[in-house]
């Protein structure tokens, strides 16, 4: 279904992805597919917050 998307996750919640990832010891893109998460979307987090 084309144009779906994804509630936005509040920023506490980024935050705390971020540093689940990083802390994981798996490579962000990996990490992120196995947390269906965009490797885009998760470095625009990263970006913002550290």
């Amino acid at each position: 279904m084309a144009g779906t998307r994804k509630a936005r996750v509040p920023m506490a919640e980024q935050i705390r992805l971020i540093n689940e990832c990083r802390q994981s010891g798996m490579t962000d893109a990996d990490w992120c597919r196995e947390n269906d998460i965009a490797v885009s979307t998760f470095y625009n987090w990263v970006r913002h917050y550290l």
